[in-house]
């Protein structure tokens, strides 16, 4: 999970730099500073990372579901 977060963040820092030729002096700043926020807390190996399931399908949503014990309505 973590190389994936690392790879995802190398595509970012790529788009950004070519987002950057296009957009005023203020939205860079915008920008630059969300991703910092992302960028400069990299996740230790050590903490577990949760996800949410993909609950688009019926079944995915029983099964997810009957496993916290929770009844659909």
């Amino acid at each position: 999970m973590i190389e994936n977060i690392e790879a995802n963040l190398a595509v970012i820092r790529e788009y950004l730099k070519k987002r950057k030729k296009f957009t005023s002096k203020l939205n860079n700043t915008s920008l630059i500073e969300e991703f910092k926020e992302w960028s400069k807390d990299p996740i230790p190996e050590t903490e577990s990372i949760w996800t949410l399931p993909d609950l688009t399908r019926n079944e995915r949503l029983e099964n997810f579901c009957r496993s916290i014990k929770k009844e659909i309505k």
